[in-house]
């Protein structure tokens, strides 16, 4: 399975941390999801490899909280669903409540929405 992982500043080692443990079970990395380098020649560069990496994805896997970028990436991932498996991961759940400050698109019938501990997220990727 082709797999892409992201999100925002606070889960970059959780990020780093499942991209290690789906790679060893013989899945693969699109693309990791951090940028190297800085200056509009590395934000151009890392802008298509982000937009390729999420729409080549069987799989992709959004941490919250995240930053604009991982709605964007959420905005790639749904616009280029075809049998793409979409997951939403938060901790405590509390950005999927609703209100005024919700997230109409985390909402979407193709998204999955999970909650929990860090570890119940890993042992669920393991099963993939």
């Amino acid at each position: 399975m082709r797999f892409y992982v992201s999100g925002g500043p606070e889960n970059t080692q959780r990020v780093a941390e499942i991209n290690e443990a789906l790679a060893h079970n013989g899945h693969i990395i699109t693309a990791p999801s951090v940028m190297a380098g800085t200056g509009y020649d590395a934000l151009l560069e890392a802008a298509y490899k982000k937009v390729f990496s999420v729409t080549d994805a069987d799989f992709v896997l959004l941490l919250l909280p995240g930053s604009y970028e991982t709605h964007v990436e959420l905005g790639l991932a749904l616009a280029s669903r075809n049998n793409k498996r979409i997951v939403l991961w938060s901790e405590t759940g509390n950005e999927y409540a609703d209100g005024a400050a919700a997230c109409a698109f985390y909402h979407h019938t193709a998204v999955e929405r999970r909650s929990g501990s860090f570890e119940e997220l890993l042992e669920m990727l393991l099963t993939l």
